[in-house]
């Protein structure tokens, strides 16, 4: 008889190791926008963020905070979680909620390792393999955070590791973002487990229409406001005003994403905000070059000078072009005006062959503004401050200060955090977050910086550097 008890202990025990693993944790929900950090503490480095009304698991409260996790996460080990977060701003039912897409979806072209650290020093955790499509964020350099295609918190401790982004294309029509989830409140136990029967019926709800990658460089004819999303009600982020120079894409539900005219990375997380589509399409005229090897474009022809009664002249190729400016160069005085007699032989362009026309830079070598002069000393850095200024984004109110730094070695990450650690010392206001921009010499002060730092009141959440803004500076 005492067998019986025994066998089924075993046979519960045989049931339970063979099942699935049990959710832990409990199911909350962001009641506003929520830093995330690593560590159990607001002085704790920044590691990324929740939106308003984000569902997450949390776990292992302990002195007001809570480790934070995907909500099918199974796995209870701190080690896995994406972050701390306080607790008091985590809801058992949604109340606003305010879904922000981040990341862009792509895919390897070849077999890639992901790393420990940006670097290929970093230890490898991981292959992708070609055609593997995942979320990639956080951008630095050559480098990126690469996260599960399935991944939903933006966290730099929920990604999988570090990946080489010359590797990576964009992986077509696929949504870059996951699409939030749509219930206004958390689902009753049975209705997740009804949700698996009808798959086909839920899936034209919760999908999001997909963007147009298409890119466009506009210019301003009138004034027309950028928002926080893609709704009217959203704050205002920014008025673009007349001869303002930005890209356009992402165009989704009658709203373009818009970013700034020398951005090279082009995904949500990234643009300025929002406009839309109808006051853009109206006040705006395309800025970009066009440039196409087979037939020129209308206007050039109005461009040559020609006499009102001379005959249309053919179109010349870009070789004989080069040929008769080069011969302009080494004669000793300009041409009679008389009689202009032919130098070369004008034909058509090729059709069927690209053209090449050499640009001679050493005209525009004395072309670029001189580096500001420093005035001022800090962390063994001379600097001048080239503009100081307070703008509201994403409902917060940023103090911004464009600096120029007067180096003849390019500083490391810890040079960088510490000089702008320095300057943000001296501006932090509660209430006001702080931006600092640095700019190195030889670079276009009118253009992207190569080092952006962002701090709250409490210290530095974001730091990263834009290699190719360098092109053309002693430092590439």
């Amino acid at each position: 008889m005492r067998r019986i008890p025994f066998l089924i202990v075993a046979v519960a025990c045989l049931v339970l190791s063979s099942a699935p693993a049990f959710a832990f944790g409990q199911i909350l929900y962001a009641d506003r926008p929520l830093n995330l950090r690593d560590g159990r503490s607001p002085k704790a480095e920044w590691v990324g963020s929740l939106y308003a009304g984000q569902k997450v698991r949390v776990a292992h409260e302990k002195d007001g905070w809570v480790a934070v996790y995907e909500p099918d996460a199974t796995d209870p080990s701190e080690a896995k979680a994406a972050g701390y977060s306080n607790s008091k701003f985590l809801k058992p039912t949604r109340g606003r909620y305010e879904p922000k897409e981040w990341g862009d979806l792509v895919v390897s072209s070849t077999k890639l390792n992901i790393r420990s650290k940006p670097n290929v020093r970093g230890e490898k955790v991981r292959t992708l393999q070609p055609g593997e499509r995942v979320l990639v964020d956080f951008p630095e350099d050559d480098w990126t955070v690469v996260f599960a295609s399935g991944a939903t918190i933006r966290s730099k401790l929920n990604g999988i590791g570090y990946a080489s982004t010359k590797y990576l294309e964009p992986a077509g029509a696929a949504s870059p973002a996951p699409a939030p989830e749509p219930e206004p409140a958390p689902a009753p136990a049975s209705t997740e487990v009804r949700r698996p029967v009808e798959p086909a019926a839920q899936a034209p709800a919760e999908r999001v229409p997909e963007p147009s990658t298409a890119i466009r460089r506009v210019a301003l004819a009138n004034e027309v406001n950028v928002h926080q999303s893609r709704t009217t009600n959203s704050p205002l982020v920014q008025t673009l005003r007349p001869g303002d120079v930005v890209q356009l894409g992402l165009l989704r539900n009658g709203w373009y994403a818009v970013f700034k005219a020398s951005d090279m990375i082009r995904s949500e997380s990234s643009s300025i905000g929002y406009a839309l589509q109808s006051a853009m399409d109206a006040n705006s005229r395309e800025a970009g070059v066009v440039v196409s090897p087979v037939t020129p474009p209308a206007p050039a022809k109005a461009v040559a000078p020609a006499a009102p009664s001379a005959p249309a002249k053919p179109e010349i190729s870009a070789e004989a072009l080069k040929a008769e400016a080069l011969k302009a160069d080494r004669s000793p005085s300009p041409a009679p005006a008389a009689a202009p007699e032919p130098a070369f032989e004008a034909r058509p362009l090729s059709t069927g062959k690209q053209q090449t026309l050499v640009i001679d830079r050493s005209a525009f070598k004395n072309a670029r503004r001189p580096d500001p002069s420093p005035d001022q000393n800090a962390h063994g850095y001379r600097y001048k401050f080239l503009e100081k200024s307070e703008n509201r984004a994403y409902g917060h109110v940023w103090i911004t200060l464009k600096v120029f730094l007067d180096t003849s070695k390019l500083p490391d990450r810890a040079a960088l955090k510490d000089f702008a650690s320095s300057l943000w010392k001296d501006h932090r206001r509660v209430t006001k977050n702080v931006l600092v921009e640095v700019y190195l010499p030889g670079m276009d002060l009118d253009d992207l910086s190569w080092g952006v730092v962002k701090f709250d009141y409490d210290g530095m959440i974001e730091l990263w550097t834009r290699r190719a803004t360098l092109f053309g500076t002693k430092f590439m």
